[in-house]
């Protein structure tokens, strides 16, 4: 959540108005089928929008066209047997194929359905072999279904491309010739280096087009994808010394490997810890022990260091908006650190990440460490956690954003990461949390799902009173 440092000063505002788009009656399908997620799609061949309800082994599906209007519905649909995760969803003409994975990612499975004939069909097993890979993520891009996977015998990486009917290899991204090194400068495999410490949740996909929170972000392992240019960015931190960018191209195969030597690195540090962010054309890095901290931004493409910013514990921050904030302890749910001691030796001591997003001509900055998230094992272990992006849903950002519980401090720059005084403006998110507990604190928050639908974020939501799941749309 959003802490806001008062001062007077001029502050940046977001206007933006919030009005109910459509509902749709779900009353009698929950009683039955109980789902524990929803899933938008947005057609953008006709503008449709579908939502998928969903538990561990049955869906049902409502159709609605652009003005909002229910033109289609589908009850009990079968989940695959070993279909434990939701990966994608992909459309072409009046079908609809949701994509599964099992909890080892190493088994996947479908189900198509039509909402014109009211008719379904599964596939229990989709024929990929992955005889010495293993599976990285999915991406979802302009339709299609891509799996990205990683040799374990040599370093080279993968793509299959996944329809209706078919799973079929796409490009090999060989990398062998590559030097991947831990902070001593041995050697490492690539798949181990992707998948880093097993005790944390090590492989993210990141929207970078709006706000996250740290419990996303601090991940060891990100991927970046630009649908405009159909490249995956691919950043590794398992290692403190090195930032480790891979970018593939989905279109022609090709592939290009850099590698940052983190700013601040010192092999005496006893304890020490890093990560990295991606902003549009700009790289941020993190490197922190208990005595310092070097915060530095590179040009994405030429890698040229553009700013460092520092933190010595016996100092004062200087780039900071904000107090060292502190949610989410063991007895005080928030509190202020006055020292920069205290923040360097809790972030070293935890996962640290950086986060950052535009607002208008501005960069907010978030750098911290997070602790995880509590969430419902039942939703963590089947449809809590997507792994793919699907369909522009937001959900998974807009839920560690708002719920973070972090040790944090927020930041305010221009463009060019200039410093700059004032208050941290609110966003998209935090506008829409307002709304939230402001006017839906009796609604189910176990169905909430946010996506985008063309400029505007749309934000649904279902109440128990009167059965009806509400999309709220809020126009910028």
């Amino acid at each position: 959540m959003r802490y806001f440092f008062f001062v007077f000063l001029v502050s940046i505002n977001v206007s933006i108005s919030q009005n109910l788009w459509f509902e749709t009656d779900i009353n009698t399908e929950i009683d039955v089928l109980k789902p524990k997620d929803v899933i938008p799609v947005i057609n953008d061949d006709n503008g449709n929008i579908a939502l998928f309800f969903i538990n561990s082994k049955v869906a049902f599906g409502k159709l609605h066209n652009k003005e909002g209007q229910l033109i289609g519905s589908i009850n009990n649909i079968s989940i695959p047997k070993k279909g434990k995760k939701l990966i994608g969803v992909i459309y072409e003409n009046d079908w609809y194929t949701l994509f599964f994975s099992n909890n080892n990612n190493n088994h996947l499975s479908s189900v198509s359905v039509n909402f014109n004939s009211g008719n379904y069909s599964f596939d229990e097993d989709l024929d990929i072999d992955l005889k010495n890979q293993k599976i990285i993520d999915f991406i979802i891009e302009k339709n299609r279904m891509f799996v990205l996977t990683v040799s374990t015998k040599n370093n080279i990486l993968y793509t299959y491309k996944a329809t209706k009917n078919e799973v079929t290899k796409g490009f090999t991204y060989d990398l062998s010739d590559k030097n991947f090194a831990d902070s001593n400068n041995a050697s490492y495999e690539l798949d181990l280096l992707l998948f880093g410490n097993s005790g944390y949740s090590s492989v993210e996909i990141i929207d970078n087009n709006v706000p996250n929170g740290l419990e996303k972000t601090n991940a060891f392992t990100k991927l970046y994808y630009n649908e405009n240019e159909g490249t995956l960015t691919i950043t590794n931190n398992v290692f403190d010394k090195y930032t480790y960018l891979i970018n593939l191209n989905f279109n022609n195969g090709k592939s290009s490997f850099e590698v940052i030597e983190n700013s601040g690195f010192n092999k005496d540090d006893y304890y020490s810890n890093s990560n990295s962010f991606i902003l549009s054309d700009k790289i941020i890095t993190v490197y922190s022990s208990k005595d310092h901290l070097d915060l530095s931004v590179y040009n994405l493409n030429s890698l040229e260091k553009l700013k460092t910013f520092k933190i010595i514990k016996d100092e004062a921050i200087n780039f900071k908006n904000t107090p060292i904030i502190q949610e989410g302890g063991e007895f005080d749910n928030y509190r202020e650190l006055e020292k920069s001691s205290k923040f360097l030796r809790k972030i070293t001591n935890s996962k640290i990440g950086v986060t950052a997003y535009h607002q208008k001509n501005h960069v907010v900055l978030t750098l911290g460490a997070s602790t995880e998230i509590q969430t419902n094992p039942y939703l963590a272990g089947t449809f809590g956690a997507i792994g793919g992006v699907v369909s522009g849903a937001l959900i998974s950002s807009f839920t560690s954003y708002s719920k973070t519980k972090s040790t944090r401090i927020e930041c305010l720059f221009d463009s060019e990461f200039n410093h700059l005084k004032g208050n941290i403006p609110s966003n998209n998110y935090d506008n829409i949390v307002e709304f939230k507990n402001n006017n839906l604190k009796s609604f189910d928050s176990s169905l909430e799902t946010l996506f985008k639908h063309k400029n505007d974020y749309i934000f649904g939501v279902f109440d128990k009173k009167t059965g009806l799941y509400s999309l709220y749309k809020f126009i910028q």
